[in-house]
This record gives structure tokens, sequence and C-alpha cells, in this order.
């Protein structure tokens, strides 16, 4: 019995997520009519008043929360393993860095990067591991008071698992909450959809690599990811 329910879940979830790309699908050709429209504003932004002006850029930057959302729901509800390649993770990370940067910066927070310099290369699809490692870093922007520190390092252990590892001091993660962090459309932010770190989960998952965390309430939160070294064997490295 237990095997059928989980068949019949199974087969709603595709379902759903069928009824989803499709919703998101449609939504999009809108949203392109909107996204082309604040591009011709952008091109004559000298003509416009000041208030236009702010408007235009609250639009953009709305805009940029939904697409963020539904590129975020769409990699919840489809998995593809075409994109996965020989890559770096260290080129991976400093990527995430510059692009976070100033997001860290506008907040006045440190963020720093240690990367241990002979890191093997591994078999991802570069753009989910970006994705992921763009969404630890947000979180933990999020989680940081204007001030404190982000730590982002990579390094090896026993000789054959590789760590990614990313460390802040900001608010921690309460105990009722830990073992709720990664279940689906969980959620203690008035903007977020719940599903992050599920989605960072599932795409690991695929490359069978592991994401834990360790927390202290008003102390801080590392996350880590450790990649698997059946996936970073007989690569050069970097």
């Amino acid at each position: 019995m237990p095997q059928f329910e989980d068949n019949i879940q199974d087969n709603k979830l595709q379902i759903l997520g069928k009824l989803t790309a499709s919703l998101l699908h449609e939504i999009r050709n809108p949203l392109s009519a909107i996204k082309m429209n604040l591009d011709y504003l952008n091109m004559i932004e000298t003509e416009l008043p000041a208030e236009a002006i702010e408007s235009v850029l609250v639009c953009n930057n709305a805009l940029s929360r939904i697409q963020y959302l539904m590129d975020n729901v769409l990699t919840f509800t489809k998995k593809n393993f075409n994109g996965a390649k020989n890559c770096s993770i260290n080129e991976i990370t400093n990527n995430a860095f510059e692009i976070m940067f100033p997001a860290a910066l506008k907040k006045n927070i440190k963020l720093l990067i240690f990367l241990e310099d002979r890191i093997p290369q591994g078999f991802y699809d570069r753009g989910k591991l970006l994705q992921v490692f763009l969404n630890l870093i947000t979180n933990a922007i999020e989680s940081c008071e204007n001030g404190g520190e982000i730590v982002i390092k990579t390094y090896s252990q026993n000789s054959d698992y590789v760590i990614w590892e990313i460390s802040d001091t900001g608010v921690g993660i309460n105990e009722d909450d830990k073992d709720k962090i990664f279940q689906d459309f969980y959620t203690n932010k008035e903007k977020g959809t719940g599903l992050g770190l599920s989605v960072c989960k599932m795409l690991l998952h695929e490359y069978q690599a592991d994401l834990y965390f360790e927390s202290t309430q008003g102390v801080g939160t590392k996350f880590f990811i450790k990649f698997n070294p059946n996936l970073m064997q007989n690569h050069d490295e970097i």
C-alpha cells in the first residue's frame, strides 16, 4: 500500500509540474512585452522626470524578482542532466562571489572568499551549480543585519571529498525551523517561495552531493556542500 500511495503522489507531482510549466510559459509572453517597454524607457531615461525614472527602476526590480521566482519554480519542476560537463567548482564560486559582492557591499557586509588551490574539477551542470551557490549566498546576505561577515571556502576533506562551505554571522536558525528548512514551500521570509533550499538540495542530489548545515540562533549559520569524489575522478585539477 505505501508503494501504491507513493506512485499516486509521484503522478500528482508530475501533473502539477506540467501544469506549472505550462502556466509559467503563458506568463512569460506578457512579461516579455513589459520588459520590452521598460527597456525602451531605460533608453530614453534622460528625457524622463526623476519621478518616472524611479518608477521604472521599481518596475525593473519587480520584473527581475518575478523572473527569478519563475526560474526557481521551473527548476523545481523539471530535471535535466544534459548540461553536465567538466567544470571548476572554484571558478563557479568566484563567478557567484563577483555577482553577489555588490549586494553584500550595499548592506555593509564583509564578503570573503578562500579557495583551496588544487580542488579537482567535476562533472556538473555549471548553471545549476551557480544557481545553488547564488541561492546560498543570497540567504546568507539576507540573514545578516547591516554589517556582519560572510565567508565562502572550498577545501578537501580526508583527501577525497571536496567541501564547499559558506558561513555567516547572521541571525541563525531557530530550533523549530531546523527540521523544516528543506521542506518544499516552507519559508519564514515575507517574500520567499519556500523553494530555494529545496531546489538546492534537489539539484545537488542529482550529482550525489550532500547539503547540510550548522546553526546557532543569534550567532550565525554554516552551510556545507559535500561533493561526491566519484564525480571528481580522472579530471584535471585547477
